[in-house]
């Protein structure tokens, strides 16, 4: 069978988008999968090629299927007299009888048209569990739009990619399909984790906090600030936190906490990070704090785990299911306790210790773990059911 997993935004050249995507192309390599072939489908511009191979990785340029109109090449002087625009054309569907794809994956939560069976993956309904965030209801993708795109996308899929037991029930509770369409995933260890460490550019002290996250509302950024002033109010105590991620539209509100609360000396924005240089962060931190709101799991805390970084993190289920006892948890919107788990780092080297003990036995869990595994069960269940039409079904 040709399986087509889809990330708009991969280009060849860049060797994947983020490192859940540089992950999944490891780990379909190293499967060594000769039965089906695996194609990493992307939104490129149609002037480029419609096929590329790169070490092996077979890409293919939707937009290659959006060739201009006769309008569009027509002079620009008698062009204002025209509407012009790109064909109507299905990408999914055409790039299915093309090749023929059998089977789509969608690695992330997204609306797309199409025709053919396909793998559906949900990170999290934020917008059920947490309606509230401007983020899930109102902000760039609202409520209305989400709920329309699960609606459309949940049902007609053939499977459902969920990374955890927590998730698996919030899907349940939201949307009456049956059971047996989910299948549970554990987000692997990232890539970037097997790989080298080098120290960013910028000075570090001994010891400091790290919470790697994009400004959005739910990331809770607030909560640790507060901390931050208690800490240095309350006992003296001034600990550094470095924050990575790019705005959402939140950050300005932060640095304008940090200002009022005057933490400049005290809360780091790094900028962009590579790598590398997240990973030596995240080994030379004294702890990683996820102030998250919104579960029911997230790739952060995996990667700590793996490094052996102590991690404080909020008191979800789907965090204490992904955990277990290996982590200090704190109740999201209480600041007081978020500090009192801050000192246990900073103040406790045996507990400390005996935290990151814990963390290398779940560690060497974490380690096994390759989400591709379950994907290629699905791909084996369901080319038994292709078996049962011919190829003239796919060119209908």
């Amino acid at each position: 069978m040709n399986i087509g997993v889809y990330f708009p935004d991969v280009r060849p050249e860049a060797g994947g988008a983020s490192s859940l995507l540089k992950t999944i192309q490891k780990e379909i390599k190293e499967s060594k999968d000769t039965k089906h072939n695996y194609y990493f489908l992307y939104d490129g511009d149609c002037s480029e090629p419609l096929i590329t191979e790169i070490n092996g990785d077979k890409y293919l340029n939707l937009g290659f299927y959006f060739r201009k109109s006769l309008k569009q090449k027509i002079s620009r002087k008698i062009k204002l007299f025209f509407k012009t625009s790109y064909k109507e054309i299905n990408k999914f569907n055409t790039v299915a009888k093309s090749f023929p794809i059998d089977l789509f994956w969608f690695p992330y939560p997204l609306e797309a048209d199409l025709d053919y069976p396909y793998i559906y993956t949900i990170w999290d309904l934020g917008h059920r569990r947490t309606p509230y965030f401007p983020e899930v209801s109102r902000s760039g993708w609202t409520w209305n739009e989400r709920e329309y795109v699960y609606q459309k996308m949940i049902y007609k899929a053939s499977y459902i990619i969920t990374g955890n037991e927590e998730g698996k029930k919030e899907i349940l509770e939201s949307y009456p399909i049956p059971e047996s369409k989910i299948r549970i995933s554990p987000f692997p260890v990232a890539s970037f984790c097997y790989g080298k460490e080098v120290k960013p550019n910028f000075p570090i002290s001994d010891s400091y906090f790290f919470y790697p996250a994009q400004f959005w509302p739910h990331k809770n950024h607030i909560c640790i600030l507060e901390a931050l002033k208690y800490l240095r109010d309350e006992k003296g105590i001034t600990p550094t936190v470095f924050l990575t991620g790019s705005d959402k539209g939140n950050k300005t509100y932060i640095i304008n906490k940090i200002s009022e609360y005057k933490l400049e000396n005290q809360v780091i924005f790094t900028g962009f990070l590579k790598d590398e240089e997240l990973k030596y962060l995240y080994t030379h931190a004294t702890g990683m704090i996820f102030a998250s709101l919104m579960g029911p799991n997230n790739m952060p805390p995996i990667e700590a785990t793996y490094l052996h970084c102590p991690v404080i993190i909020t008191d979800l289920d789907g965090h204490k299911e992904q955990l277990g006892n290996t982590a200090l948890y704190f109740t999201g919107y209480d600041y007081k306790d978020l500090a009192s788990k801050m000192l246990i780092l900073l103040k406790s080297k045996t507990k400390r210790t005996a935290l990151i003990e814990k963390e290398k036995k779940l560690a060497k869990q974490f380690s096994k773990i390759n989400y591709f595994t379950e994907i290629r069960k699905i791909v084996e269940e369901f080319s038994l059911i292709r078996n049962t039409w011919g190829t003239d079904f796919i060119h209908l």
